[in-house]
């Protein structure tokens, strides 16, 4: 399923954060789409504050050999020693910025409960028109308690309210503002599978909403997956 020579790159984020770029990730990626169009009627809405869109979860199966691509190509740079457990959608990106809930306004991070964990993300474009955007990376210019009561505000408060309470409109994260500023960009490329560190502030880029559409075989189809690992009890 996986390619055993990619083509890998490191890229830095900031603030001890990298992410993994694997390009040419599946040996023959037609065939998650034809998945995702056959069992299209199963995609189910996403809860609003969780991701904007629809999913299709994936079997464990799948998801554990996307352990071992991680093993071998972006365990050590994401400071991770081995995965405990993971989950992984097919992912349908749909909604329009109007309807976006507050939580999606802003970057957002993935943590764990354990301080000897750490949360890895994957993400695998799998459409072929670039301009549907890839995956941007945020550093925060305001403090740790700061980010800490915007995140909660952004669950917590309707949208009106969030909007007043911190001068920013209804939509996908796009470049810098008062709040976050953006680092870095990786474009969606066909075929490209991006790991990176859950404490990373990321969303994704969406430079032309209008053209999200419900179908997968030509809309923002990615796969993501949340792989819980062990943290290094050293540096590598």
């Amino acid at each position: 399923m996986f390619n055993p020579r990619p083509v890998v790159q490191r890229l830095a984020i900031g603030h001890g954060h990298a992410c993994v770029v694997i390009d040419d990730a599946l040996l023959a990626p037609d065939r998650l789409p034809a998945y995702a169009e056959a069992y299209r009627e199963d995609f189910q809405p996403a809860p609003a504050s969780v991701f904007p869109g629809a999913q299709l979860r994936m079997p464990e199966e799948f998801i554990h050999l996307l352990h071992d691509v991680f093993r071998e190509h972006a365990r050590r740079a994401l400071g991770a020693r081995r995965v405990l457990f993971s989950a992984g959608r097919l992912s349908l990106l749909t909604s329009p910025p109007a309807t976006l809930s507050p939580a999606h306004w802003i970057p957002r991070r993935v943590r764990t409960f354990e301080a000897d964990q750490c949360a890895a993300m994957a993400e695998l474009f799998l459409f072929q028109d670039p301009g549907l955007g890839g995956l941007q990376f945020f550093l925060p210019r305001i403090s740790p308690q700061q980010v800490e009561q915007m995140e909660h505000d952004a669950d917590a408060l309707p949208p009106e309210e969030f909007s007043q309470r911190y001068v920013l409109p209804a939509g996908y994260p796009d470049g810098s503002n008062a709040w976050f500023t953006h680092v870095l960009t990786v474009p969606a490329k066909w075929n490209r599978l991006v790991f990176h560190d859950g404490a990373a502030f990321h969303a994704p880029a969406v430079p032309h909403p209008g053209q999200l559409r419900a179908d997968p075989r030509s809309g923002r189809l990615t796969l993501q997956a949340t792989l819980i690992c062990s943290r290094n009890r050293v540096a590598w």
